[in-house]
C-alpha cells in the first residue's frame, strides 16, 4: 500500500482499513489477554480512530511502512486495553473485598446480636409463658401448641397474651431502638 501523508480521502481510508484489518485483528488477538477477548471490537475501533486522527493531523511521516505504523498502534491499544481491564478487575476485587464483605459481616453480626438479645430476653420471661411463646415463635399454630403443652387452646392464647404483657412491662426499656 502506497500512502502519501496528505492523501486522506474517505476512499483511501477505506482501502487502508481493508488492507490492514487482518494484520490489526491478528495483532490484537496476540496481544490482548484471553479473558478480555470481548474487548476486541473496542480495540479495533480505537485503533482505526487513532489512525484516522493521526493521518488527519499529518502525524504519519512515512518513515516506516504504513502497515508497520498501524501495527504499532494496534499493539499499543491492545496493551492499553489490557492495563485498563486489569485496573478495573483490581478495583472490583478491592471493592468486593472491602465494601461488600464488611457490609455482609456487619449484617450477620447485627443478626447474631439481635438473636442473642431476643434469646436472653426470652430466658427472663417466666417459664409458664416462655414455653408457649417459644413454640409460637417457632411457627406452631395455637392448636399445635395446645397439643404440645397438653393444655386447651384458650390457655395457650391466655399465656401468649400474658407473655406479651410481661415483656411490655418488664423488658421494653431494654430493647434498643430499631431491634
Amino acid at each position: 500500500m502506497d500512502f502519501q501523508p496528505n492523501d486522506l480521502s474517505e476512499r483511501n481510508f477505506e482501502i487502508i482499513v481493508t488492507e490492514t484489518k487482518l494484520l490489526v485483528l491478528k495483532t490484537i488477538g496476540e496481544t490482548l489477554i484471553d479473558r478480555f477477548d470481548e474487548s476486541t471490537e473496542d480495540v479495533l475501533q480505537e485503533v482505526y480512530f487513532r489512525v484516522f486522527k493521526a493521518l488527519k493531523k499529518n502525524q504519519f511521516k512515512g518513515e516506516a511502512k504504513l502497515s508497520t505504523w498501524i501495527y504499532t498502534i494496534a499493539k499499543n491499544e491492545s496493551n492499553r486495553m489490557n492495563a485498563k481491564r486489569i485496573r478495573e478487575e483490581e478495583k472490583a476485587k478491592k471493592y468486593l473485598n472491602s465494601e461488600f464483605y464488611m457490609e455482609l459481616i456487619e449484617a450477620q453480626t447485627e443478626k447474631i446480636e439481635t438473636s442473642s438479645l431476643i434469646s436472653s430476653m426470652l430466658d427472663s420471661v417466666p417459664f409458664v409463658y416462655r414455653k408457649a411463646l417459644s413454640l409460637y415463635l417457632e411457627g406452631m399454630s395455637m392448636d399445635e401448641i395446645a397439643k404440645e403443652m397438653s393444655v386447651k387452646q384458650g390457655t395457650v392464647k391466655s399465656r401468649l397474651f400474658r407473655a406479651k404483657i410481661w415483656i411490655r412491662e418488664n423488658l421494653m426499656g431494654e430493647v434498643p431502638y430499631g431491634a
